[in-house]
């Protein structure tokens, strides 16, 4: 007779059962939690879907209204707004009309260039408030968000001599990006900036991503562990019509606890919670 399973070691290995790989009895363990766990079916079921719409694994894109109908799920399946406790203490997001904790990390999946526009109003509510704001991706994405803020008025030339902006360019890999990361929070921090809203832009542009894609993948996962000594919200931006399906479901959909969706900022249903003391920075 197998050993059961908790629904917590399904979450992490059910990314490894999708694309099959796993050994023959962890397999038969999870289908038979699967059977009797309708909760984790239900997130089986809907981990496919998203497999199913974006690719199999290659760079794709994406069906015309992928982004919106996977914010409208995520809205679904997800559970109160994070606004609803300590709201007072918050950021305001800008992009919806919620505030979130400082501390937290969401995902935001865009399509068009007016979803892209609204990701970028996540800066709003920072600028000329004491606030720093750090913008972070391949060179298209970061020349994407300077035209956004100018055709918001904004002089982003002047906000970065002011510096109220911070450019940084994805060129290196997790280790050296989250030194650059913490080195620029350590700045605004020494500045008396009150909060950091930090916005990542994830795509593959002219250039291939510097490291790999398992190397995005560790700098999602430590982002978590940086951010939780410094007054900062992040906010990663991932643009679906060019990113691989493996990287929207472990990189995008499993790695941030909340998700910016069109009704406002929800619970995502698909995050894996880390292990150990690390996952109580999530409990709002």
């Amino acid at each position: 007779m197998s050993v059961s399973i908790s629904c917590e070691e399904v979450w992490r290995e059910l990314s490894n059962y999708v694309e099959g790989d796993l050994d023959p009895g962890l397999r038969k363990r999870m289908e038979e939690h699967f059977r009797a766990c309708k909760n984790c079916s239900a997130v089986l079921d809907g981990t496919r879907n998203v497999v199913r719409l974006v690719g199999d694994g290659k760079s794709f894109e994406a069906p015309a209204g992928f982004a919106r109908r996977l914010q409208a799920r995520l809205a679904q399946r997800g559970a109160a707004p994070p606004a609803e406790a300590g709201a007072a203490a918050g950021l305001e997001m800008g992009i919806t009309g919620d505030r979130v904790p400082v501390g937290s990390h969401l995902i935001y999946f865009w399509e068009t260039d007016p979803d892209f526009a609204r990701g970028v109003r996540f800066f709003y509510p920072g600028l000329g408030k004491g606030e720093h704001c750090i913008a972070f991706g391949h060179d298209e994405a970061l020349e994407k968000v300077l035209e956004t803020l100018r055709s918001q008025g904004y002089d982003p030339e002047r906000l970065q001599q002011e510096r109220q902006l911070t450019l940084l360019r994805r060129q290196a890999a997790a280790p050296i990006t989250l030194s650059d990361i913490s080195a620029v929070l350590e700045a605004a921090q020494r500045a008396g900036s009150r909060a950091v809203r930090f916005l990542g832009n994830l795509g593959v542009g002219r250039d291939p991503l510097p490291a790999g894609e398992e190397d995005v993948l560790q700098l999602e996962d430590q982002v978590d562990t940086l951010i939780s000594r410094y007054p900062c919200v992040v906010v990663c931006m991932y643009d679906v019509r060019t990113l691989p399906g493996r990287m929207i479901l472990k990189g995008g959909l499993q790695q941030h606890r909340l998700a910016v969706c069109a009704e406002g900022v929800q619970e995502n249903p698909y995050f894996v919670a880390k292990q150990g003391p690390a996952s109580l920075r999530h409990i709002h």
